[in-house]
């Protein structure tokens, strides 16, 4: 009997060792191990931020086609690090900015955060530094305020 069960314990593929596991975090499967995958919840905000302005028209503008990352998150290698800022990535640049000028701005940069997330000194000053240049811009702490934030700013 106990053989027969570490044979079974041998043969779990990927998808029933990650249920035997029984938790309710996200588990996914590298290299042979079950690695816990970390929580990003700004990410999956601005995800949902961005699915909504691909279908999503005001005016007769779809908001998609004027809504731009700028990839400024994430951990880089050094030489990757060093490229980067060589090409011009800069410490607290927003993350969305708005492409349509509206009220007298220029656009509307967005520095989006988790509804439990902070903004860095480094992201005010640049938000002081665009709204200075004519740009409005604005912290979004989750999907629904982003959302408002840009209704907003569109029917001004």
């Amino acid at each position: 009997m106990f053989a027969l069960k570490m044979i079974t314990m041998q043969i779990l593929n990927s998808i029933d060792a990650i249920l035997a596991v029984g938790t309710k975090a996200k588990l996914e499967v590298r290299g042979g191990k079950i690695k816990k995958v970390r929580r990003q919840p700004e990410l999956e905000e601005q995800a949902a931020l961005i699915e909504w302005a691909d279908k999503t028209v005001i005016d007769d503008i779809r908001i998609g086609d004027y809504l731009i990352h700028i990839p400024n998150e994430g951990k880089r290698g050094p030489k990757a690090a060093r490229d980067a800022k060589r090409l011009g990535l800069r410490a607290g640049v927003p993350d969305l900015f708005l492409a349509l000028p509206r009220g007298g701005y220029a656009g509307l940069w967005i520095e989006m955060k988790s509804t439990e997330g902070t903004e860095t000194k480094e992201q005010k000053d640049w938000r002081n530094n665009l709204c200075s240049a004519g740009y409005k811009s604005s912290v979004c702490f989750g999907y629904d305020m982003a959302v408002q934030c840009i209704t907003d700013y569109l029917v001004e």
